[in-house]
């Protein structure tokens, strides 16, 4: 994987999943928005992109489109919510996929670890999305542990991964 896309991958996973708010004014500190453009870049970048980065590329843009949306003027819909998630995981599991193809050759242990964190990162959030609607305070907890396992795993699997310049 070249070093500059790996760079915005790396940063776009801190961005998009680490939530620190000041909270009396309620201002993100690290905006959701970066990180989804984040992730666009990490598609841009690449010297040769696969037709599904084609694909997944505009889908970042209309979740980081969202996410300023929601950054700037707070609301909430169900349905946008849902809509977003959908495409979110879709989005993130189509991009995790291609990283671990592009890695596979030089780092083959990487990518296995790396399929393995996208079909957690689809079970979890399914999972969340299924028991957050019974508010059983339980189910929930055991979520977000998930949630928070599963993203704290990826990111040690996506800074294990070594770009291109130092492969052998």
């Amino acid at each position: 994987m070249e070093r500059t896309a790996l760079k915005c991958l790396k940063w776009g996973l801190l961005f998009a999943c680490v939530d620190i708010r000041i909270d009396s004014a309620n201002i993100e500190i690290l905006p959701t928005f970066v990180g989804m453009m984040l992730f666009y870049a990490s598609i841009q970048v690449h010297s040769h992109r696969t037709q599904a980065e084609e694909r997944i590329k505009p889908l970042f843009l209309i979740l980081a489109a969202d996410h300023f949306l929601h950054w700037i003027w707070e609301y909430e819909n169900g349905v946008e919510g849902l809509l977003r998630a959908v495409i979110y995981v879709y989005a993130i599991y189509v991009l995790t996929g291609e990283t671990a193809g592009r890695v596979r050759e030089y780092q083959p242990d990487q990518a296995g670890r790396l399929e393995s964190v996208r079909v957690a990162m689809v079970l979890v959030h399914m999972f969340s999305f299924l028991v957050s609607s019974y508010g059983n305070v339980v189910l929930n907890f055991l979520a977000i542990f998930a949630a928070v396992g599963v993203w704290g795993t990826f990111a040690v699997v996506l800074w294990g991964i070594r770009p291109e310049e130092t492969m052998e």
